[in-house]
């Protein structure tokens, strides 16, 4: 399980993301990327170094089923932070466009 499986889930908020970092960091096994421990695509991983605010959002995305950008685009004429998020992946256009989801 991931950190944002466990998010959804119920076994774990937000706030957990620390220990979960800590607990990769800390690990003597081989974990894997970051990201994909953590449950996050490439792209949402690189949205999120910059503007953590992305997280709820990708945890959103999913508990509905759509993809991180869809979400993103609907709300942003009402929603000034997913307006500036969307803006953001802009700068990951390769990124999402590799990703298969």
């Amino acid at each position: 399980m991931t950190f944002v499986d466990d998010v959804l889930n119920g076994r774990a908020t937000l706030d957990d993301l620390d220990t979960y970092g800590d607990a990769w960091n800390d690990s003597e096994r081989d974990l894997g990327e970051f990201h994909d421990f953590l449950g996050l695509l490439w792209p949402e991983y690189a949205m999120w170094v910059e503007e953590h605010e992305v997280l709820g959002y990708v945890i959103e995305a999913r508990r509905f089923g759509v993809g991180l950008l869809d979400l993103l685009r609907a709300r942003r004429a009402q929603d000034p932070t997913a307006d500036e998020l969307y803006r953001l992946s802009g700068r990951y256009a390769a990124a999402w466009a590799a990703v298969s989801r």
